[in-house]
């Protein structure tokens, strides 16, 4: 029952930013669309999808959001449902050639077991702050290549298990950790 609670809540907070970004678009001026997934998201199975808006010659408007409901094997996977709105400053111009400082909000359902988690799993949600770095390739008029790293703190409550499948809840954690929110080579079409 908790865990729907905590979906419905979650679910309401990615309707809320879709509004926000939405209001704020129809109320800019001299505006500039963009599309785009990350390539290396897909490889792992993330399901994912970012709309963007320029703001102006410097300021751009992100909205990403991931989906991974695979568990890969019986002691792996790495289920999420993430949203991070944020903000992009250009160093040159927005959707140029050049380098872009992103700060961004961190919004995650997870329940992740194997690799990163090692031999437990957790399952919780997470909320914080990102701030990232990326580079920006135009490859044509309406297309462009980016590349993106950035790091996040994010304060999560979370149920540890001995495995994936397996075992009775060992504690439920609460604390701030340090999280890789952003590793992404992306393709963007503009509009």
């Amino acid at each position: 029952m908790k865990k729907q609670i905590r979906n419905k809540g979650l679910l309401r907070g990615v309707i809320c930013a879709a509004l926000l970004f939405l209001t704020v678009s129809t109320a800019s001026y001299g505006q500039s669309y963009s599309v785009k997934t990350d390539m290396l998201g897909l490889i792992t199975g993330t399901l994912n999808g970012e709309a963007s808006l320029a703001l102006n010659d410097r300021w751009s408007l992100h909205l990403p959001v991931q989906y991974n409901p695979w568990n890969f094997t019986d002691d792996f996977k790495m289920k999420n449902l993430t949203v991070l709105p944020g903000v992009r400053y250009w160093q040159v111009q927005t959707y140029t050639t050049g380098y872009f400082f992103g700060l961004n909000g961190i919004v995650s359902r997870y329940n992740f077991a194997g690799l990163l988690a090692g031999d437990y799993r957790y399952d919780g949600m997470a909320y914080g702050l990102g701030l990232s770095a990326g580079y920006s390739i135009p490859m044509d008029v309406n297309w462009s290549m980016e590349f993106e790293l950035g790091a996040g703190a994010v304060w999560s409550r979370r149920d540890k298990y001995p495995c994936e499948r397996c075992g009775k809840k060992i504690e439920e954690q609460t604390g701030v950790w340090l999280v890789p929110d952003k590793v992404s080579i992306s393709v963007v079409y503009y509009f």
